[in-house]
């Protein structure tokens, strides 16, 4: 009788977890992040080349350029051609209220502002869009998206969605200027009469991360569903970056809050 091999099993001694570690790129990146917040690299200087960071790090000259990239995206450094990578400098964090109604506003303000890079669309609602909002899976919504920036830096996503039905009353909703999406919809008799909001902290999905410029950072997330006679008009979702803001809430007619 031919005798097979039984295959051997590695002994497993209670649980074992594998974390992988972090590459040669990842640590020059967080390297440089660090020397750049601690102020050892200024704004407005010039990083040293990659010919001086990598005996530096102990690495090639490419790994020094590929760590780079993501200080790029974070915006934290800026490539100039034939110049270098020069700093732009972490931007300080600032005073956002969260107001009694739901809303974001930098301390100070009276409205959030139109931001910028708007755009207009209409889509397939995602599934927790479309719960806001009430609807079937798949409904199709009008989407206004804005970028919002303190000090040059983006610090908040914001997108506020409508059903299609809603859209189709109020026309310039979609149409790509600067309006105030609640005026309007008050103006077609579909003001709001409710309001509710929710408040979370989560990662950033790679759409938020490349438009916030945020890397790594966490962002809070607020979803802000606004109602009339009971019936959902619109829902607002603002990524914010976490590490860019102070967040205070007040009520009632309290002192000037102190400068952080």
């Amino acid at each position: 009788m031919k005798r097979t091999r039984a295959r051997s099993r590695p002994r497993q001694y209670g649980k074992m977890c594998l974390m992988s570690q972090p590459s040669q790129q990842d640590k020059v990146t967080a390297e440089l992040r660090r020397a750049i917040v601690a102020g050892e690299f200024t704004p407005g200087s010039f990083l040293p080349s990659s010919r001086v960071l990598a005996p530096r790090f102990g690495v090639v000259r490419n790994t020094v350029m590929a760590g780079l990239g993501p200080l790029v995206e974070e915006g934290l450094v800026e490539s100039l051609p034939k110049r270098g990578y020069r700093v732009v400098g972490a931007p300080s964090a600032f005073e956002v209220v969260w107001t009694q109604g739901g809303q974001l506003l930098p301390a100070g303000e009276a409205h959030l502002g139109h931001g910028e890079e708007l755009r207009t669309e209409l889509r397939q609602a995602p599934a927790e869009v479309a719960r806001l909002l009430q609807g079937s899976d798949g409904m199709t919504v009008a989407v206004r998206s804005t970028v919002h920036r303190h000090a040059g830096a983006p610090w908040a996503f914001r997108q506020f969605l409508v059903p299609r039905s809603v859209a189709d009353v109020a026309l310039r909703f979609l149409e790509p200027e600067a309006v105030d999406e609640e005026r309007l919809l008050a103006e077609h008799g579909l003001g709001q009469d409710g309001v509710r909001s929710c408040w979370s902290t989560r990662a950033a999905t790679a759409d938020e991360a490349r438009v916030l410029k945020s890397g790594p950072a966490p962002v809070h997330f607020i979803q802000r569903t606004g109602y009339r006679q009971g019936e959902p008009v619109f829902c607002e979702l603002m990524a914010v970056r976490a590490d860019r803001v102070h967040l205070s809430r007040s009520a009632g007619t309290p002192p000037e809050a102190p400068t952080i």
